[in-house]
């Protein structure tokens, strides 16, 4: 439910730049949209980057696939922007929140609140196509059957259904270190792999003296597990990786400390998105979240202006495939056939670059000098070990 790779924006290398990004020039402005398809992100970096810096582009509708196999990590996409949007909390609220729901598996009572709030605002969204997302999210590409997996996530995530992340966490990580469980700390170390808090606890963005007790639901998912008697059922659990953490999406280049470096990343999209301008520090030298120097006293019409400006021509669309094989089937689909400017393949997709006895290659998909960016493995772990921890069932 995060990926390996820092976010990007994903008009870059296929869009031409405007010269002045305050000045729209409806001359050199395009009709034609721009067609990109991300194939399982596992979050929504890339989204949120392309949509903030949409203004240093010359103007064009925008139209974003999004594929995830998984409808957990699809509605959690839908969650994320939900936040995104919410323009009644202030804008480092909002950032705090976003990535305390993107990365803790335990969040603030309060957190747990808002989240069940924004469930039942998402069920509407899938159900009646109405909210705040509606002008930006397509959902007509999905089937009922995936719409029906979207509204049974957004009702897990209410505050009266049980799940202890806390526990369940813990079975994965004595299930990993096995009899060494007793020394992970000391292995983290070995391992050179830092952030040791959230190896142990699972909580990645911690600010102030907030308390964090609350599990985060969004974080519950289901993979296929034997049970003795029954055979092959579907486990709900935690099933998110306990090796490699939530940071590489936001806080990979590191000044000081990640979580900073990860606030920093998220607040200058959102500001960007709000204002239209690149968010830059008034202060340095400070080593808390509290360097970052708000913007005072902005105009509220200029502000909503921007903000319409950002997400005007863009859609997100939203496909989720959730047959085994399925990915293979989107390029044999005609009304994506010679569809997309860039395409970009996460590491758990790269199959559909590397399958040479596929039917239809994913060549299909691709336009006139379309670009593909792959995603790599570097920071990935080792199969059979991943796949060991991933597979164990509660």
């Amino acid at each position: 439910m995060w990926g390996f790779s820092p976010g990007f924006d994903l008009q870059e290398g296929v869009s031409e730049p405007r010269a002045d990004s305050n000045q729209v020039d409806a001359s050199t402005s395009s009709s034609e949209p721009l067609c990109v398809l991300v194939l399982s992100p596992g979050d929504i970096r890339h989204v949120l980057a392309t949509i903030a810096r949409s203004r240093r582009w010359k103007k064009r509708p925008l139209h974003i696939y999004l594929y995830e196999k998984s409808p957990e990590c699809l509605a959690r996409a839908l969650l994320l922007l939900q936040i995104v949007n919410d323009w009644e909390v202030p804008l480092r609220q909002r950032c705090n929140t976003f990535l305390e729901v993107f990365g803790n598996a335990l969040v603030q009572g309060r957190t747990a609140e808002y989240i069940e709030e924004k469930a039942k605002q998402l069920v509407e969204l899938v159900c009646n196509e109405s909210g705040h997302l509606a002008d930006v999210i397509d959902l007509s590409h999905l089937k009922m059957k995936s719409r029906d997996a979207l509204v049974e996530t957004f009702q897990s995530w209410h505050t009266n259904v049980p799940f202890n992340s806390e526990r369940l966490r813990d079975q994965r990580l004595r299930h990993y270190y096995e009899n060494r469980y007793d020394y992970r700390n000391n292995l983290v170390d070995w391992d050179y792999t830092q952030f040791k808090e959230w190896r142990n606890t699972g909580i990645a963005f911690e600010f102030g003296d907030q308390q964090y007790t609350a599990p985060n639901r969004t974080m519950a998912s289901y993979t296929d597990a034997v049970k003795k008697g029954h055979g092959s059922v579907s486990c709900r659990g935690y099933w998110l990786d306990i090796v490699v953490g939530p940071y590489i999406s936001f806080g990979v280049d590191c000044y000081r400390n990640t979580t900073e470096v990860a606030v920093f990343n998220v607040l200058s999209h959102l500001h960007e998105i709000e204002t239209g301008d690149i968010y830059k520090m008034k202060k340095v030298g400070m080593t808390s979240t509290h360097w970052f120097c708000d913007q005072e006293n902005v105009d509220a019409r200029k502000r909503a202006q921007r903000i319409v400006e950002s997400f005007e021509g863009v859609k997100v669309h939203t496909e989720v495939i959730l047959l085994s094989g399925a990915a293979t089937d989107l390029a044999k689909k005609r009304r994506y056939q010679r569809r997309f400017h860039h395409v970009y393949v996460s590491v758990h997709a790269t199959n559909l670059v590397t399958s040479p006895d596929v039917d239809a290659p994913m060549t299909t998909l691709l336009a006139d000098d379309a670009k593909v960016s792959v995603e790599s493995s570097v920071y990935g772990t080792r199969k059979n070990h991943f796949r060991r921890a991933c597979l164990y069932s509660l």
